[in-house]
C-alpha cells in the first residue's frame, strides 16, 4: 500500500492474546495487524472532526449542556398533558 502522506510509527505494549486476535482478525479481513490499526485511528480521528448530525442527536437522547433539562420536561408534560 503507497501512502500520500508522512508516516510515523509507535509500539504498543499488547498481551499475547490481543496481539494473537488482531492478527487473526487482520488476517481473515484482509489486511495487515498494522494496517488495522492505522485505519481505526484515522476513521476514529475523521470521526471526532464531525459533529453529530442534529437528527442523530435528538434521537439519542443527548441532551447539550445549555439546556435546562427539567424546564424541558415540564414544557414538555404540559403539552402532552393539556
Amino acid at each position: 500500500m503507497r501512502y500520500l502522506y508522512p508516516m510515523s510509527s509507535i509500539t504498543i505494549p499488547l498481551s499475547d492474546e490481543d496481539l494473537e486476535f488482531l492478527r487473526a482478525y487482520s488476517s481473515a479481513h484482509g489486511t495487515s495487524a498494522e494496517a488495522l490499526l492505522a485505519s481505526q485511528a484515522r476513521t476514529l480521528r475523521e470521526h471526532l472532526q464531525h459533529s453529530i448530525h442534529r437528527d442523530v442527536e435528538l434521537a439519542s437522547g443527548i441532551v447539550s449542556g445549555g439546556v435546562d433539562a427539567k424546564e424541558v420536561h415540564r414544557a414538555h408534560l404540559a403539552r402532552r398533558y393539556e
